[in-house]
């Protein structure tokens, strides 16, 4: 995977988002009437959407004789030469190659009335081309291009091709305008404006990190198979750990006890401090995170004499080699939840700076001090959560209809060399 995050959904989501869409907007939307005259005759015009939009989203193939037909048919009619046609022609397949994908109107019904008693009428199917593209806001958008309909039998087509198309083409931008995929907001990670990616069957969003620029082809071929998906990749895991676990850096903890001791009352005391956290993820089956800092202290420790008086000395403290904790991954609804589930062995290294520990009591110190840490260490990171959930939902806003297609049950698992979180979409009213 030659990008840090790729966002999709298959087919299925789109098509259910879409009837539930469509059953809201419907009559308001997919309907009309509009008058127009052929040679004196005025006639009425109407059109009815009777079944949901169905998105194929297999990318479509782009020819050499309709690329140009569309440029030579527009802006560019007689006024280019070959040379700069072909230009033309290959920055427009560049655009609209992997992008572009159709949305069947399965069953349109077309009347057509002159008010003579005799309408003539007909059950049309409308297919629109759709491109996906990514807006000035950073929006992953679609954008009709265009209609075509079945060859009608009994409606004439001046009918379809001046009235019925181009009002089916409008309503369809105003409808999918209202669908947009915002880019995933995950706290800490500033993320590239999305790159659409059809696949077959489904729609994907690939991003970067910022400093990474925007992704590039190629992409995969491979995707998971479940309704929703996420897959992060290596770079995209690691700085996630890194800013879950930054809360770290310059932690203190307070540590201390006190022991009789022959009728003497011993203490110690310390002040601890975790610096220099780094993450490194290792690639298993299901990725873990290691942590690693560097632990470092100062405190005092002594003796109260029983026939009075005191013995107090004060000391630096570390560990060696740096501990490191071993974090296993799991999903908790769209939060990306760490567990702590190892500790490296090390050496507590005690150097005192005034006075010398009474030896009677040393080895008690360092012992206890070691079996602190070993919690301290341990307790710092349990309960981490890396909050990748800000996945958002996608929202659907056509007037009155407000809806919210959400990201829902995920699981965690190794895909490829990425990190995928997979599960289904729930449609919900805003």
């Amino acid at each position: 995977m030659n990008c840090d995050l790729m966002v999709g959904v298959n087919a299925d989501v789109v098509n259910s988002t879409s009837k539930e869409v469509y059953g809201q907007l419907y009559p308001q939307y997919f309907t009309g009437s509009q008058p127009f005259d052929v040679e004196g005759v005025t006639f009425t015009v109407s059109w009815d959407v009777k079944e949901a939009p169905v998105f194929d989203l297999t990318p479509q193939a782009h020819s050499e004789a309709e690329l140009r037909d569309r440029l030579t048919s527009g802006w560019a009619a007689g006024q280019v030469t070959e040379a700069e046609l072909a230009e033309h022609v290959a920055a427009l397949r560049a655009s609209l190659d992997g992008s572009t994908f159709q949305v069947r109107l399965n069953l349109v019904h077309v009347k057509v009335d002159s008010g003579d008693g005799n309408p003539v009428e007909e059950d049309i199917a409308v297919t629109v081309q759709v491109q996906a593209t990514t807006s000035d806001k950073g929006l992953f958008s679609l954008n009709p291009l265009g209609a075509t309909a079945d060859a009608p039998s009994r409606v004439d087509k001046i009918f379809l091709d001046k009235v019925v198309l181009p009002n089916v083409l409008e309503e369809s931008r105003k409808v999918l305008s209202g669908i947009t995929l915002p880019t995933p907001q995950i706290p800490g990670l500033s993320l590239s404006a999305p790159v659409p990616v059809l696949r077959p069957q489904r729609a994907v969003a690939a991003l970067n990190l910022a400093e990474h620029g925007t992704p590039k082809p190629p992409f995969p071929d491979d995707w998971p198979q479940s309704p929703f998906f996420a897959l992060l990749g290596r770079d995209a895991v690691e700085r996630i750990a890194q800013v879950a676990t930054s809360y770290l850096e310059g932690k203190t903890f307070p540590a201390g006890d006190h022991k009789d001791f022959a009728g003497s009352s011993a203490y110690y005391k310390a002040d601890i401090s975790i610096h220099n956290v780094r993450c490194e993820v290792v690639w298993d089956d299901v990725p873990t995170v290691r942590v690693h800092m560097a632990v470092s202290g100062s405190g005092s420790a002594g003796i109260n004499w029983f026939w009075g008086g005191s013995t107090d000395a004060f000391y630096d403290l570390h560990l060696e080699p740096d501990p490191t904790v071993t974090l296993t991954l799991a999903m908790s609804g769209t939060t990306l939840k760490a567990t702590a589930t190892e500790v490296s062995s090390f050496d507590l290294k005690l150097v005192p700076t005034r006075g010398d520990i009474v030896s009677m009591i040393f080895s008690w110190v360092v012992d206890a001090l070691s079996s602190t840490f070993g919690g301290i260490v341990g307790s710092a990171l349990r309960g981490v959560e890396f909050p990748v959930g800000a996945f958002p939902a996608i929202p659907i806003d056509v007037e009155p209809v407000h809806l919210d297609a959400t990201p829902a049950d995920l699981t965690l698992s190794r895909f490829g060399d990425a990190l995928a979180l997979q599960g289904d979409v729930t449609v919900t009213k805003r």
